[in-house]
């Protein structure tokens, strides 16, 4: 054992027998210590006074996340890579990391898919995490509103009407504009065209010829004959000597919008639901909500599954076989490709009687690729177990690469191997070779391949193999173009719910960070997205007819495997 990692292995022990698993504490990152990434001790940032184990936060503020914790094989917990006060809060949201076996000791990888936090702006979110939302902010940008600052009382009456207001970014949050397009009271001009000082009267004070009589409207001008308005009569009292123009009789002039009944109450020109005031009303806006899977929107997805002898070996922590941990994963993961064209390739080739050092791959796949296959394919995978084949991934790849060289390529396309071994070189399979495959698949054919290791200890009990197989995995995924970051650059899978994990991060993976609604909102303006529940700032989506593009955090947590799902809803107001 190197002297370091024993080193490490001594401290973690120390931390343990002092409590290491407790849920707080007060060093480094506390309010009363703020987070500092540097090492305070000038030296190994793998030796800095530790993380406390189990808690999922960079306590010790190394940039890593309980690195010297010591975890279960195929476990996954909760993470927050930054200041442990915003892990949380506001966009800081948390992300996911998985446990990593390095010779006898599971050790957590890195974090993958937590928020940060940046700079505060007027969108409703905690940008900054800090605990308060839009501080500074009078509005929320892009808001808009009524307003009016004629005399009180005036508003709506006779050609007085109100204007608007826009949120404008300042260099410290958000101020509501001046009130522009408003029309408020002037002097009245004697000539019968409205009421100008927005009393209710027309021309008031005003001479006429006696007796004589008129039609008037003391409502917004564009607002005359439409809808229910309509001008009324004003005749000219009193005597010869002193005349003055009466009340306006008969006419209507707008009112309040009823949503219902098919007349135009405010004379706009629109009538119930066509009228922007009714947008929230229960006769015109219906609540909707639609929670859609994080699935590649377009796309061809190829399974290569080996089912070697090996796969009959239990998986770890569990009595089911390696094999039925995979079936049951697929299982939950295949109903989610149903939008997709999918396929599927297992190999050595399935032949009657002993399979034994059989090193054969069939000419083509078992499923080929189609749109909905995942029914087809999960029979498949029901009758297909691992028999005592070897493991001939090169000549996989090359039947894989034949079957799509004759498809025409109109979408993105991905293969998804998932093996447990090492090439055999009993069938002249060698990982150079398998990596030399992946490698020219994609650069001939434009083909990604993600790369899924079902790793464990061999039948005897053994993980002597174990370091060679997570190499060569490594390698694999480095050919194939979709390699994850940290020590393990394939997906790891060491039992059904980890290698369920996988997968579904690998459908995210190969995401455009898109979603496809079954039909546009009724009102695009007034949706509100969420990851997971949790709300997305309107700076991190645009909807453009029915597909919804998911951008900043929100994509990079999509990417990281660690968002399931994107509700789309109109709560109409409530």
């Amino acid at each position: 054992m190197p002297t370091s990692f024993r080193f490490r292995i001594v401290l973690l022990a120390l931390a343990l027998s002092a409590g290491c698993a407790a849920e707080g504490g007060d060093g480094p990152g506390t309010p009363d210590q703020p987070y500092d990434p540097e090492p305070e001790d000038g030296g190994d940032p793998m030796i800095g006074p530790g993380d406390a184990c189990g808690n999922g936060l960079d306590d010790d503020a190394d940039g890593r996340v309980d690195e010297d914790c010591i975890c279960a094989a195929g476990e996954q917990q909760r993470c927050f890579l930054g200041d442990p006060a915003q892990a949380g809060v506001g966009q800081c949201t948390w992300g996911t990391q998985d446990c990593v076996v390095e010779m006898e000791f599971g050790t957590w990888d890195r974090c993958a898919g937590f928020g940060r936090p940046g700079e505060e702006i007027c969108d409703g979110v905690d940008n900054d995490c800090d605990g308060e939302t839009d501080e500074g902010c009078e509005c929320l940008l892009d808001e808009e509103r009524s307003c009016y600052t004629g005399v009180p009382g005036t508003d709506g009456v006779g050609l007085c009407r109100a204007g608007r207001q826009y949120c404008v970014p300042t260099e410290d949050g958000s101020v509501w504009s001046e009130c522009v397009d408003e029309t408020g009271p002037s002097a009245e001009s004697c000539d019968g065209s409205g009421d100008e000082d927005c009393d209710g009267l027309i021309d008031e004070g005003c001479t006429c010829a006696f007796g004589s009589a008129r039609d008037c409207y003391a409502g917004p001008a564009d607002t005359r004959d439409v809808g229910a308005c309509h001008a009324g009569t004003q005749v000219c009292s009193g005597t010869d000597a002193d005349s003055f123009w009466g009340e306006c009789m008969g006419a209507v002039l707008p009112g309040a919008e009823s949503c219902t009944g098919l007349v135009d109450e405010d004379c706009d020109g629109l009538v119930d639901c066509a009228d922007p005031d009714c947008e929230t009303h229960a006769a015109c806006c219906t609540p909707s909500s639609e929670t859609l899977a994080v699935v590649p929107p377009d796309a061809d997805i190829l399974f290569v599954v080996d089912r070697s002898g090996s796969m009959q070996w239990p998986a770890s922590g569990t009595t089911r076989s390696r094999w039925e941990e995979l079936v049951g994963a697929m299982g939950t993961i295949l109903p989610l490709t149903g939008d997709l064209y999918t396929g599927l390739l297992t190999f050595p080739e399935d032949i009657p009687g002993d399979e034994r050092l059989h090193c054969g791959v069939a000419s083509g796949p078992d499923v080929g690729l189609a749109y909905g296959s995942g029914p087809a394919i999960a029979a498949r995978l029901a009758v297909a177990g691992p028999a005592a084949g070897d493991t001939p991934t090169p000549d996989a790849i090359a039947t894989v690469r034949a079957h799509l060289d004759r498809i025409p390529m109109s979408r993105p396309r991905f293969v998804v191997l998932l093996t447990d071994g090492l090439p055999e070189p009993n069938c002249g399979a060698t990982v150079p070779a398998t990596v030399s495959a992946i490698a020219a698949l994609r650069r001939d054919l434009g083909v990604d391949t993600f790369v899924v290791g079902i790793v464990g200890p061999d039948r005897s009990g053994s993980t002597a193999g174990i370091p060679a197989l997570r190499d060569a995995l490594n390698q694999m995924a480095d050919a194939g173009g979709r390699a994850r970051g940290g020590a393990r650059r394939y997906y790891e899978a060491v039992d059904g719910p980890a290698l369920d994990r996988s997968l579904r991060a690998i459908l995210a993976a190969a995401t455009d960070c898109s979603v496809g609604l079954s039909a546009p909102p009724a009102r695009p303006s007034a949706i509100e997205v969420r990851r997971d529940g949790i709300l997305v700032p309107p700076s991190e989506w645009t909807l453009t007819g029915t597909r919804l593009d998911l951008s900043g955090t929100t994509c990079e947590q999509i990417r990281a495997g660690a968002v399931s799902s994107i509700t789309v809803a109109d709560r109409c107001g409530t």
